[in-house]
């Protein structure tokens, strides 16, 4: 993987972690699939009141930065100036397992799409009891999980983990069932 400014490489997914890079950034009310390396994030990002990373005025768009998902995301502002319904929680950083992404490959699917579906509180193919913790967890910040299938029939979860003691998530993971 490369960042989206500079092409500096990390080797995987859990390097970049480790070494502090960002996946996403705003530019206004369209957030960007970096990811952004620590260097970049101090050169051409600040945080905005929401805690989110936005590009500075002043930076162009960085040639390999991709808009997030299958249907564009939107950060919400106002909701009497944006149709856009307002997500339940935040995911925090979004991953995605190697066996996920192959079937999202496969699929000619986007992440987005299925991410899209669970932060608006559509659990996808989960029972009764499962949908109803769901629910419960947006008020008590425990564990929330969703259920889909690709147009190919594969199985997929989103987990996005328990809120921490300041009520942030800080991710979700997109992976297949197999994986957990």
């Amino acid at each position: 993987m490369k960042c989206c400014f500079c092409g500096e490489e990390a080797e995987s997914v859990e390097e970049a972690i480790e070494l502090g890079w960002y996946p996403d950034f705003w530019q206004g009310d369209v957030n960007w699939q970096g990811p952004v390396c620590p260097e970049c994030q101090t050169e051409h990002l600040f945080t905005d009141a929401d805690g989110e990373y936005v590009l500075k005025p002043d930076h162009p768009l960085p040639p390999l930065a991709v808009r997030m998902g299958f249907i564009e995301v939107r950060k919400e502002t106002n909701m009497s100036e944006n149709p856009i319904v307002k997500p339940k929680f935040s995911l925090g950083q979004t991953l995605a397992t190697p066996g996920a992404l192959k079937a999202l490959e496969e699929s000619g699917q986007s992440p987005g799409f299925f991410l899209d579906r669970h932060v608006h509180g559509d659990w996808g193919e989960l029972g009764d009891e499962d949908k109803r913790l769901n629910d419960q967890a947006l008020v008590d910040g425990s564990r929330i999980l969703s259920a889909y299938r690709t147009l190919k029939g594969e199985r997929l979860w989103i987990i996005t983990e328990a809120a921490d003691e300041q009520g942030r998530r800080v991710a979700s993971t997109i992976l297949r069932p197999s994986e957990y």
